[in-house]
């Protein structure tokens, strides 16, 4: 059953609102791809919609489009919010894991979580300074990938490192020094650790001295490429090794 919201001032519309574009405890996604994504991944807590949606095991809001306003925060809102907890951690279970060492812009990190679930790389290891993948221009850009997938968040890097070779993770760094074409790397029978690293300096030293090997993406007339383009070339080529 819905029930109908018209007061901006409703104390429902209140709480919910503290966490646009601030997310806590909790967040709010818009748009209706993705709160089918969230309602998918058992994070949703409310929604609030112009129109009746169905939402059998969720409380269902139909409120106005001032009040869609106001928890949105895109320029067009597509009329439909969702209030969303954060998932809990749980251990690694994929045969492919994604590690982002300090990566900071929102945009790079929503499009690496996208492309990551479309590649089976489906546990996630962020470091404390990377950008929270909660921010409003990540969950836009990550399109609700990061409701299926694995996050380990507030990493301190190098723990993490030496816990997946225990784990029998072959783990891979990127470098443009020092470091195997891609073109060239031949990988060996076992589940890969991809890392990739900040925008401006790269995978830190001192991780990349942990790795099993470090490679890098052969390219011509421009010295490197972002981080988001790289690590989608390099998810898509590890993906097909089998």
């Amino acid at each position: 059953m819905s029930e109908r919201i018209t007061s901006r001032k409703n104390q429902r519309i209140v709480d919910a609102a503290k966490y646009c574009g601030h997310p806590g405890d909790k967040f709010l996604v818009e748009g209706f791809h993705t709160v089918e994504m969230a309602l998918q991944g058992g994070l949703v807590e409310a929604i609030f919609s112009l129109q009746e949606y169905p939402s059998p095991s969720v409380p269902l809001y139909l409120v106005t489009p001032e009040i869609i306003e106001k928890l949105s925060y895109t320029r067009n809102p597509e009329g439909i919010v969702a209030l969303c907890h954060k998932k809990k951690s749980k251990p690694l279970e994929s045969p492919r894991v994604l590690f982002l060492d300090d990566i900071q812009d929102p945009g790079n990190i929503g499009t690496l979580l996208r492309t990551a679930l479309a590649f089976g790389f489906r546990d996630v290891i962020l470091t404390k300074k990377c950008c929270d993948p909660y921010n409003p221009k990540a969950l836009l850009a990550g399109q609700g990938a990061l409701f299926l997938l694995n996050l380990l968040l507030e990493a301190d890097g190098f723990e993490e490192v030496e816990a997946l070779k225990k784990e029998g993770y072959y783990v891979v760094g990127t470098s443009l020094d020092r470091a195997v074409s891609l073109t060239d790397f031949a990988m060996p029978e076992k589940k890969i650790a991809l890392i990739l690293g900040n925008e401006g300096q790269g995978v830190r030293k001192e991780i990349l001295a942990k790795t099993d090997i470090n490679i890098k993406i052969p390219i011509a007339s421009i010295d490197s490429l972002n981080v988001g383009v790289a690590g989608g070339i390099l998810m898509h080529a590890l993906a097909l090794i089998k």
